[in-house]
């Protein structure tokens, strides 16, 4: 971990502690050091403190720092830790290539936990030695930036200490950035000064300057999104030749938002709503592919919620990319700004932090996160927003069933892992009904029921609640069946339809084989209650779970017979909403 108090390094009950006045080193021990350091960057070179930028690649870092080097640093910072490294690294490492063994002398040893932090320590005398105004590592990947003089005289510094510790500047990857704020012909002065001494580096311009993979200036955005379409559309051509369920699972944990959240956190891509529009409907296309089903506005605005909002997860790159950003920048703007301090020239004011503050405020949400550092609290209060839009727009069965799916427990199904070996598996047909339920699409054409005779519409709501389908016994079965289930794994054993009768004849749907409370049995009912029935509907679209409550006060009335000799529980379900409620 590091710390900006002192320029002792010592070690902590949590492990390495790295005190410094200033920050140089961000790649070990520092939470968002990448994301810390390409927002220094950008406010730098905005500033009129930036005359070049220089990018440096050492060459087989790891692998090439003097072990005595290493090993004498350690000694001197971290003593604690010496004895355990010496007996590590005083003598050859072995490493296997096939038959052939070979001896490693140089280096840190491969898979070596430590190697980061033993790294950035053997390196960190020379780079806190540097005078440019802009001085920031990541592990053996070095930025600077300042007038052209102080950073040249700093890279011959680099080029000569490096050597002498075994390590080599890789002058092929170096690139040099030249601010607007300097004339062509000093341009053309800075750069023959900087071939002078590393032949090769390149000189590069807005439009292809990146630090740690994310652009730095705007110009260098369009091109990066225009790549990333392309490659995600490759991505989405493979998901259809696998399980519905797999690529919905791969699409929504691994894919888009997933491979682009650094990003969104590190750049201004919110800028750019006409340049997200083709990913956010690339996503739609593919959503749809997968589920075979036909989004509406309303549906597909209600997809892309987070699932604890009636989503299903897919999040669209337009609604993530502005609170991602806003909560990068809160979170990391303490350590940029000590990443500049030392540049007086240069506004610590982090670059576009006014301007995405402003553009929130301007959006429906008008107001600030009592958390701004972390993410989801941004998502949250535009989520929110989104939610009770379409709620304000639905009603009837429409709004009971966003009311449902808004509950957290109604979308657990959507975690679901695909594995046929648990048995989490869903196959494509169930995938296809589950969604349109829950976004309220088309699941089926317009027919007469078989069963009773009854009109379906598309909705296929009808099958939720028809007293002659077979969908209503093997719902209250299976939901027997898992309750039944989850007391015996828990030690209690339990049986199905025991043997007490009710006044009318009927027996409960379960009881515990052992006393539960008190000396009690445990006896339940489970009923399952659909929220868009239109018997419910008036209640359901004013609160979620309404139906099943119903239910359930109707089950205890029923069952108040018993008396005392049981303990008894009614267990009410919502087709839509999966919500258990107390008794």
């Amino acid at each position: 971990m590091e710390c900006c108090v002192c320029n002792k390094i010592f070690s902590s009950p949590r492990g390495l502690h790295i005190h410094q006045s200033r920050i140089h080193q961000v790649g070990f021990g520092t939470r968002g050091g990448c994301e810390a350091a390409v927002h220094a960057v950008r406010t730098f070179v905005q500033s009129d403190a930036c005359e070049v930028l220089l990018k440096l690649d050492v060459q087989n870092a790891f692998n090439s720092v003097n072990r005595d080097t290493l090993l004498n640093e350690i000694k001197m910072t971290v003593p604690e830790i010496y004895n355990f490294l010496l007996q590590c690294y005083h003598c050859p490492s072995k490493l296997m290539h096939k038959n052939n063994e070979i001896l490693s002398a140089v280096g840190c040893q491969q898979g070596d936990p430590l190697g980061p932090a033993i790294f950035s320590l053997t390196i960190n005398s020379i780079i806190h030695s540097l005078n440019s105004k802009l001085n920031v590592w990541y592990l053996d990947d070095g930025t600077l930036g300042g007038d052209s003089q102080t950073v040249l005289a700093d890279l011959i510094q680099i080029k000569n200490k490096f050597k002498d510790i075994g390590l080599e500047l890789n002058f092929n990857k170096c690139e040099l950035y030249i601010s607007d704020n300097v004339d062509s012909s000093s341009a053309s002065q800075i750069i023959q000064s900087f071939n002078n001494i590393a032949p090769s580096i390149k000189n590069i311009s807005k439009d292809s300057l990146h630090l740690l993979g994310a652009p730095i200036f705007n110009e260098a955005i369009p091109p990066l999104l225009s790549k990333s379409i392309s490659k995600f559309s490759d991505y989405s051509d493979r998901l259809l030749k696998i399980s519905s369920h797999s690529a919905l699972f791969i699409l929504k944990f691994c894919l888009l938002i997933p491979k682009f959240t650094y990003l969104l956190r590190c750049c201004p891509i919110w800028k750019y709503p006409h340049l997200l529009r083709p990913l956010d409907l690339l996503l739609k296309s593919q959503i749809e592919s997968i589920l075979n089903i036909r989004f509406s506005e309303q549906a597909w605005t209600q997809a892309t919620l987070p699932i604890r909002y009636g989503g299903l997860g897919t999040r669209k790159i337009s609604s993530v990319a502005l609170p991602a950003f806003l909560a990068s920048i809160h979170s990391t703007s303490d350590l940029a700004g000590n990443i500049l301090k030392a540049s007086p020239a240069t506004n610590c004011e982090i670059a576009c932090l006014v301007e995405a503050s402003n553009a929130w405020l301007a959006g429906p949400s008008q107001n600030f996160p009592s958390r701004p550092k972390i993410q989801r609290a941004w998502d949250n209060i535009a989520s929110v927003s989104t939610l009770n839009s379409l709620l304000d727009t639905a009603i009837g069965r429409d709004r009971a069933r966003l009311l449902a799916s808004s509950r957290p427990e109604s979308g657990q199904w959507l975690h679901a892992y695909p594995s046929p070996n648990t048995g989490t598996f869903i196959d494509p047909g169930t995938l296809r009904i589950a969604a349109g339920l829950r976004l309220g699409v088309a699941v089926c054409a317009d027919h007469n029921c078989a069963s009773c005779g009854s009109e379906v519409d598309s909705l296929g709501h009808h099958g939720l609640a028809c007293s002659s389908g077979a969908g209503r016994l093997s719902r209250h079965s299976a939901l027997n069946d898992i309750l039944r289930r989850a007391l015996v794994s828990a030690g209690v054993p339990a049986a199905l339809e025991p043997q007490i009768v009710r006044n009318d004849g009927k027996r409960p749907d379960g009881m515990s084989l052992i006393p539960w409370k008190m000396g009690r049995a445990l006896v339940w009912d489970a009923t399952c209650a659909d929220t868009v029935a239109a018997s419910y509907v008036p209640s359901t679209s004013r609160r979620a779970g309404a139906a099943a409550d119903t239910r359930e006060r109707q089950k205890v009335a029923k069952y108040s017979c018993l008396g005392a000799q049981y303990e008894f529980v009614a267990f009410g379900v919502e087709t839509l909403e999966n919500q258990y409620f107390a008794p």
